[in-house]
């Protein structure tokens, strides 16, 4: 097959995961996957598809029985292999692209096309801007390619193509970045310099960098504790409230029925209450609800009706967290599977040895697992439409392969 064929595919398929794209993503992921597949393998990839690919069929298995929209059925099935065609079709296309700059150069480019666009949005609406949230929506509340292409422009030497005005597209993609206003975007790109320093290696670095990450998460919250705001605070105290109140949205026991009561609260709760009607579904379902879930096709009952992206819902068929969504659809197991997935991608790349070369990779391997399980308890983790961990992961293994077999050829010759 020719290299730009390989090339084109990529392209597609970054450009696709950058537009929140389930079914284009998947088309290209599958159709990169079949021109590019091999029987070369890294097992690291393999281990993974495989518990991938258990959930999946779990999920399959646990909808006998339910009367589901067959619709609905077939994009859970879609949702839940997509991951797979990524992670597969990522890795090999990589493998089979002669250039070793080509992906991260693409990664760069889209991440520049959607920056440009986001502040020339900012830059039209700039007299309309009266809230936070407004500013927000110019932009969308996130877009991840971009902090994909700033951990490579900031942690590795794969940028050729930018070297002229690497420092004109750093300023254009970081200030794009500061405008989205994102916890989670501020706190991706905060896990992968951990990484990049060696703070998420199991050592000693790994105590010093927890302990540092406690006392600066301690001052922090301290200061914003001190700041007067509520739900009717503007400007940069919107954004204050809002990261306030991160930690009770995820985590705080709520009771589901007063918040329906009083609706003034719902979005200060929003994750903590579609994970409780979805943890309240189950109960009801019994035993083999949480043993295998409720599979492909099921949806959560909100027992009310909201506003989401202009359209009315009183039932949902995923949610914020990752965690939740895949035992709600295949139960204690396929959430085992999940968990054993990012902890075995976690510890198969810790790397002692310093003066390994490989290192590099290693380190942003590492941070893409605690970036997956980040993910997984605010944004719906693996199968989330714009999620780039898994196909970050891909590259990355494609990458290390690729340069440790060049470093072994060049010993050969020598």
């Amino acid at each position: 097959m020719p290299q730009i064929v390989y090339k084109i595919g990529l392209f597609i398929l970054v450009l696709f995961l950058s537009l929140y794209s389930i079914e284009l993503s998947f088309i290209a992921s599958a159709f990169l996957l079949v021109i590019s597949i091999s029987n070369k393998i890294s097992l690291n990839i393999i281990i993974a598809s495989i518990f991938l690919s258990i959930i999946a069929i779990i999920g399959v298995l646990s909808s006998y029985g339910f009367k589901y929209q067959p619709f609905d059925t077939l994009k859970d099935i879609i949702y839940f292999i997509r991951p797979i065609t990524i992670l597969l079709a990522s890795y090999l296309v990589v493998k089979r692209i002669k250039s070793k700059t080509f992906v991260f150069n693409t990664v760069i480019f889209v991440a520049l096309v959607f920056a440009i666009k986001h502040l020339f949005n900012v830059l039209i609406n700039i007299t309309n801007i009266d809230s936070y949230v407004y500013l927000r929506s110019l932009g969308g509340k996130q877009n991840h390619i971009e902090i994909v292409a700033l951990v490579f422009l900031f942690f590795t030497p794969y940028h050729s193509a930018f070297k002229k005005y690497k420092k004109l597209t750093v300023f254009i993609i970081s200030f794009s970045f500061l405008l989205y206003l994102s916890r989670t975007m501020f706190i991706v790109l905060f896990l992968f310099f951990l990484g990049y320093k060696g703070y998420l290696f199991l050592n000693r670095k790994l105590i010093r960098g927890f302990l540092f990450l406690t006392i600066f998460s301690t001052i922090l919250v301290a200061i914003l504790s001190n700041i007067e705001t509520n739900r009717n605070s503007t400007g940069i105290k919107a954004f204050i409230y809002k990261t306030q109140n991160s930690f009770t949205e995820l985590l705080e026991p709520i009771d589901t029925k007063a918040i329906v009561r009083d609706r003034r609260g719902l979005w200060e709760h929003w994750r903590a209450y579609e994970a409780a009607k979805a943890v309240e579904q189950m109960n009801k379902n019994g035993t083999k609800a949480w043993l295998i879930g409720l599979g492909f096709g099921s949806k959560i009952d909100l027992e009310t009706t909201v506003k989401l992206d202009g359209n009315f819902f009183n039932e949902v068929p995923s949610i914020h967290n990752g965690f939740v969504n895949v035992i709600f659809k295949t139960g204690i197991l396929g959430l085992l599977c999940y968990c054993i997935c990012i902890i075995y991608i976690f510890i198969s790349h810790q790397q002692f040895k310093t003066g390994n070369k490989n290192i590099l990779f290693n380190k942003l391997i590492v941070a893409t697992s605690v970036y997956m399980l980040f993910n997984s308890l605010v944004i719906t983790g693996f199968y989330r439409p714009g999620e780039f961990s898994i196909f970050l992961y891909g590259i990355l293994v494609a990458s290390k392969y690729k340069t440790r077999s060049r470093q072994e050829n060049f010993e050969i010759v020598h």
